[in-house]
């Protein structure tokens, strides 16, 4: 047997005294054999067992922990919402507004000019502003209208407001709502206008104190008490004509589109109430001014049957009071 040492490793070549015994043993014809050198393979898996394992660095663009990110973001996050801050309250960064609400429905005025209006008339548009407008002229010597004075009875037909105010229909559309009604003091004489009163319809004229606020003329006249007394067979309550002697009356819709800019129905038809006292005593004129009127025939012949002037058959009725006198 040779007493050859063997390799320490398999990645390690024989020692001088390894090749000294081997030399030795081959020249006395016992040797074993030369030592086998390790072979590359050999030497690279021994080296990479030999080696102590390093931690894996993060590649290149491996995102870190969500925790390590937010601790190192913290401090120019901070930074960053006092600049924002600091441009917010410099007015340098615009703040996006909502957009004003849209205007209910049925609240929108017409235009400043005569259009026509939805269900029949046209509007004053183009008289907006105008004070002492009426699209039909006072009669001569007439100067204003004024409601009939308690000390001196009226006589001949008369036209009062029986009532006033906004309405909104079932599709949101709305108009201010005028109630008709007339009486024939002094006379048991009929009185029949006819359903489109003298074919030119009503009239009405809303001014506030810097003017007309709105206007129409043509407006067409619903006769609820002429359906009531066609229900009820009355004479005269069918055909061209309306009997209206016995407080008989009519409505009329003042639509939105007869309104003037910058104006809606709803506060024009609260302005046309005057106002009151606890006690429902009135105590003053009401701020806007409404003045209807109407012409027709029938009411110019009760008039001359009379002994009246005709008057050319106009008939106006105010929202004034009218005043007491001592």
């Amino acid at each position: 047997m040779s007493s050859l040492p063997p390799a320490q490793g398999p990645d390690e070549s024989p020692s001088d005294e390894q090749w000294e015994a081997f030399l030795r043993d081959a020249m006395e014809g016992g040797g074993a054999g030369a030592p086998k050198e390790a072979s590359a393979r050999d030497r690279l898996a021994a080296a990479r067992v030999r080696r102590p394992r390093r931690p894996r660095r993060p590649r290149s663009g491996t995102a870190r922990s969500a925790t390590a990110w937010l601790a190192a973001a913290a401090p120019w996050t901070a930074v960053a919402a006092v600049v924002v801050f600091g441009a917010f309250q410099m007015g340098l960064i615009p703040v996006p507004r909502s957009s004003p609400p849209a205007p209910a429905a049925g609240s929108a005025s017409g235009p400043a000019e005569a259009v026509s209006l939805p269900g029949g008339g046209t509007s004053d548009g183009d008289q907006c502003g105008t004070k002492g407008y009426h699209h039909f002229p006072f009669p001569a010597g007439a100067t204003d209208v004024e409601p009939p004075s308690p000390a001196s009875p009226a006589s001949g037909p008369q036209l009062s407001l029986s009532h006033y105010g906004y309405a909104a229909g079932p599709d949101g559309e709305g108009g201010i709502v005028i109630g008709l009604r007339f009486t024939t003091p002094g006379t048991k004489k009929p009185l029949r206008v006819s359903r489109t009163l003298g074919g030119e319809g009503a009239a009405v004229e809303i001014e506030g104190p810097d003017g007309l606020v709105a206007g129409a003329h043509g407006l067409p006249v619903s006769w609820p008490s002429a359906a009531r007394a066609s229900a009820s067979g009355a004479s005269g309550a069918s055909g061209a004509s309306v009997d209206v002697s016995d407080g008989g009356g009519g409505e009329i819709v003042v639509p939105a589109e007869a309104l003037c800019p910058g104006h809606d129905g709803d506060s024009v038809a609260r302005s046309l109430v005057p106002p009151a006292d606890s006690t429902g005593t009135v105590t003053g004129p009401p701020p806007y001014r409404l003045v209807v009127s109407l012409r027709d025939p029938a009411v110019g012949t009760l008039r001359t049957t009379l002994g009246l002037p005709a008057g050319g058959g106009l008939l106006s009725a105010v929202n004034l009071v009218p005043a007491a006198r001592s």
